[in-house]
């Protein structure tokens, strides 16, 4: 759940540079769309901003012609993507982010490019620099084809959406006799949030499995501190965590007060049972 700068390339200058070798017969078409696409990207960039992205449901119909759409689609799979196409350098410089992390789920690497709305229901958008979100390939996986109907459905748009200035990801640490201790990760608005965007805030968690990620990272996280835990006594053991737990909370670059270790350090340091030992349990 990371923000992102929005890409300073222009569709129009997108889509030049994707059909700019397309073949005689399909050219003719594709330079007849142009303005098509460009109007697209201006409505869409609208929409986003306002988070009323559900209310696009009219450009999902558009161009009409099965063809168009086809050759709409391909200029993303066949002109965009592959080494050596005319927008290659254009697809590489979108995936490029600081941190080289997706900002869908904040751990992975940026491998691909996510369709906000997707490509095959929204081809008019398919080389949209706006519509195009660096992302992980299980996010992309995730998230799929899937097609906001109202304003709570929508995931987080990193170009337009920035939850980082206030918590929401919250850990917790349940201990049990019969079974190993476990750490979970739930969505716990801020006081006074807003109510449209806590849900679409839990929307995105649910979508892209975040609880399911981060507990098992949390976990190999636990014990890899373990070691260091064991040399230092309950009271300093509760600075270190405070300290890991600051380190990660002022870079908000890195993910703030959002990361899943943010929330994982805050747990611990307040937890007395891991502080005077449980630690060795992970």
């Amino acid at each position: 759940m990371r923000s992102l700068t929005p890409p300073s390339l222009s569709a129009r200058a997108v889509y030049r540079t994707c059909i700019s070798k397309a073949l005689p017969r399909h050219k003719q078409r594709l330079d007849a769309l142009e303005q098509a696409v460009v109007d697209a990207a201006d409505k869409f960039e609208a929409a986003a901003s306002a988070a009323a992205l559900h209310t696009l449901k009219d450009l999902a119909a558009k161009p009409v012609d099965a063809a168009d759409r086809a050759q709409l689609t391909n200029t993303y799979t066949n002109r965009f993507v592959p080494d050596g196409a005319p927008g290659n350098l254009l697809y590489n410089a979108l995936k490029k982010v600081r941190h080289k992390i997706c900002p869908l789920c904040g751990h992975r690497d940026v491998s691909t490019l996510d369709h906000q709305l997707p490509k095959m229901k929204y081809p008019l958008l398919a080389v949209v620099p706006i519509n195009l979100v660096p992302a992980c390939g299980i996010c992309n996986g995730l998230k799929g084809e899937r097609v906001p109907e109202t304003v709570a459905e929508q995931t987080l748009h990193p170009y337009y959406d920035d939850v980082a200035d206030e918590q929401w990801l919250h850990a917790g640490l349940k201990w049990t006799e019969s079974r190993p201790p476990e750490i979970t990760y739930s969505i716990r608005p801020p006081e006074g949030a807003d109510t449209v965007l806590a849900a679409r805030v839990i929307r995105h968690f649910q979508i892209f499995s975040l609880a399911e990620l981060y507990g098992p990272n949390a976990v190999r996280e636990m014990s890899n501190i373990r070691g260091i835990l064991k040399f230092l006594n309950a009271g300093t053991r509760h600075k270190y965590l405070l300290l890991a737990e600051n380190s990660v909370l002022i870079d908000k670059d890195a993910g703030g007060q959002n990361h899943w270790k943010r929330a994982l350090f805050q747990t611990l340091a307040r937890d007395s049972r891991y502080l005077e030992g449980g630690f060795d349990q992970f």
